[in-house]
């Protein structure tokens, strides 16, 4: 007859089970996981840029800012550590940037006269990354696809 374990015994056995489905998860996993949650941020990111900036025009090479969010599978610093980015790539990020947080117009030189085009008027910023970094909506989207992410990889653990 197998050994009947106390509360306390099932509770820690319960305790180590979810750690090992947790935080014993390898980086591979996390990866994948916060990789889920990132590709749902990008497509609502390229959705609100498309619904507020975006303007029918030729652009020759360089695409529309809302047509170059990017996702990439490692850290700011390309490091793979288990968290995933999104943004923009480096030809297009400092575009973003005027948007993200307005541009500061007209600007005076160091004895005070106007730089050459006066009469230019500020790009008033349009904080759409923050604003939809804290929509509950996107964050809802966000933790159901890297949820069901997580689930195919417990099922893979635990069979």
């Amino acid at each position: 007859m197998a050994e009947e374990l106390s509360f306390e015994q099932a509770l820690q056995q319960i305790v180590d089970q979810a750690k090992d489905v947790s935080t014993n998860l390898s980086v591979k996993d996390k990866a994948k996981i916060t990789k889920a949650g990132a590709d749902v941020f990008a497509d609502e990111l390229a959705k609100k840029y498309k619904q507020a900036h975006y303007v029918n025009r030729q652009t020759g090479e360089s695409p529309h800012l809302a047509d170059s969010v990017i996702t990439q599978n490692t850290n700011v610093d390309g490091k793979k550590d288990g968290s995933s980015t999104v943004g923009f790539g480096e030809e297009r990020a400092y575009i973003a940037n005027f948007i993200e947080n307005g541009t500061r117009f007209p600007m005076y030189s160091k004895r005070g006269y106007n730089y050459k085009h006066p009469g230019q008027v500020a790009i008033n910023g349009d904080n759409m990354v923050a604003k939809l970094r804290e929509d509950p909506r996107v964050q809802e989207k966000m933790a159901e696809a890297e949820a069901l992410e997580y689930k195919k990889i417990v099922d893979r653990i635990n069979k």
